[in-house]
């Protein structure tokens, strides 16, 4: 069985209230002093529940409880904004759209993740603690991971909506090689997310990431949904902690 623990937070970078789930490792409660990487997530509705998700859920509970204990991990969804949502995670405007990404993930590093690493036994170091997400919480997992790569050192890049801000890519370039980044998407799910992770993929190399630090995966199938980042994220998960 899994433990999910319910916050409700002020974000005072937006001045909104949001809604954090926190999923505990399945040995937590028994393994006394022992501290735990973290991933904070985006769009927690769709993580833990389906009672909450927008379609299906993404089956985090039933995905962990299966792995082994070298490899828990403390999973903090956070609930999107709904109609901030756009603005949220992405960094830069877009029309009139978008541009408070970064604002967005400084609440992440200056309240969060303070709060969890008081409340919660966690390992808070660059190394331990990652970022992820899917489409537009792709985009934001990316920019997060290459504007503040001294903070996440695991960075999940599922379908990202890089065609919304595409100058994230050139943040690649400006970024000292110190994270892990897990890039994936389908050839089906839209027109042009092959050619969006190929540009992504010669980013990287050519700002000199190796291979052990950066993996882009184009699926041959796979639609732009939560049962596609199911699957993704346990293939993720594992390369993040084997």
């Amino acid at each position: 069985m899994y433990t999910l623990h319910s916050h409700q937070f002020f974000m005072p970078q937006l001045q909104r209230e949001r809604t954090i789930k926190v999923l505990m490792p399945k040995d937590y409660a028994t393994s006394g002093d022992r501290r735990y990487p973290v991933i904070y997530m985006h769009d927690g509705q769709n993580l833990f529940d389906p009672a909450t998700a927008f379609a299906s859920d993404w089956k985090i509970p039933h995905t962990l409880i299966k792995q082994p204990l070298k490899r828990q991990a403390i999973i903090v969804g956070i609930y999107n904004g709904q109609m901030s949502r756009m603005n949220e995670y992405a960094p830069y405007k877009k029309g009139k759209n978008g541009g408070e990404g970064d604002s967005y993930i400084r609440f992440i590093i200056d309240t969060l993740k303070p709060f969890i690493d008081k409340e919660y036994r966690t390992l808070p170091q660059q190394e331990t603690t990652g970022i992820a997400g899917s489409s537009m919480g792709g985009l934001i997992s990316l920019y997060a991971g290459l504007k503040y790569g001294d903070v996440f050192g695991k960075v999940g890049v599922l379908s990202p909506s890089i065609w919304f801000n595409p100058q994230v890519v050139d943040l690649i370039h400006q970024t000292p090689i110190k994270s892990q980044f897990y890039v994936a998407g389908s050839k089906t799910e839209m027109r042009s997310m092959e050619a969006i992770l190929q540009k992504t993929y010669w980013a990287f190399k050519n700002a000199g990431f190796s291979d052990d630090l950066v993996r882009v995966i184009v699926r041959d199938r796979g639609k732009h949904n939560e049962i596609m980042w199911s699957s993704e994220f346990k293939k993720m998960y594992e390369w993040f902690f084997e």
